[in-house]
């Protein structure tokens, strides 16, 4: 049985190497500027028979509100993003808060971080990707791909989406893992479900079911 699994997961790295994948190649030189917010690329994985999540959190390191997304981030907060599919109450696509939520009253044990300082043109880029991406697939358009694309845009270090979260957690770890992040203890009301895309977007509260369960 063991074997299957194995062989199984390879395939889905061999084949996730024949697709093209989501990466993150790092900081431009050229783009300087003020640290605005900081980014955390993350990853928890539960334990069979889940396949783990990846998001992002971005903190708010300014003295007044930024716009993360649909999302306006406190002075001194933060917000998780996050790419769901078949896991969630609310249905497939972007969410604000689950993993912020669900950090603090669920256990986040085992979770791995990378993080990088955001400027104001990374943090507008970021915005805008979000604001754009509400939707999920398995290949090409899941949480991990989601996640590593955002951490592309914020300069992070290079790295790779092949399918499964736990490829790019092995990255992750390689590039240094910075383990636990503390994220806003947010209330209820404050985790949120992207609807549409683009100009069009909103925002509406979750529903109790989306929030009733830990992540990875």
């Amino acid at each position: 049985m063991k074997k299957r699994v194995f062989a199984f997961l390879l395939a889905l790295a061999v084949l996730g190497c024949c697709v093209l994948p989501s990466f993150a190649a790092g900081r431009s030189s050229a783009d300087s500027g003020k640290t605005v917010a900081k980014l955390y690329l993350c990853h928890r994985w539960s334990g069979p028979p889940s396949l783990g999540h990846m998001w992002v959190y971005i903190e708010n390191l300014t003295g007044k509100p930024i716009q993360v997304g649909l999302y306006k981030v406190p002075a001194k907060q933060g917000v998780s993003v996050g790419n769901f599919g078949l896991t969630r109450a609310d249905g497939n696509g972007t969410y604000y808060n689950v993993e912020a939520y669900c950090g603090n009253h669920f256990s986040l044990s085992g979770m791995v971080s990378n993080s990088t300082d955001l400027t104001q043109s990374e943090l507008e880029s970021i915005s805008s990707e979000i604001r754009n991406h509400n939707r999920w697939a398995f290949f090409g358009s899941n949480c991990s791909d989601f996640a590593v694309r955002i951490w592309s845009l914020g300069g992070g270090e290079l790295t790779i989406s092949y399918v499964l979260p736990v490829f790019t957690k092995w990255q992750m770890k390689m590039h240094g893992d910075e383990g636990y992040v503390q994220m806003t203890n947010v209330s209820a009301s404050q985790v949120k479900k992207q609807v549409g895309e683009g100009d069009s977007a909103t925002l509406v509260t979750c529903s109790p079911g989306t929030i009733a369960k830990e992540i990875g």
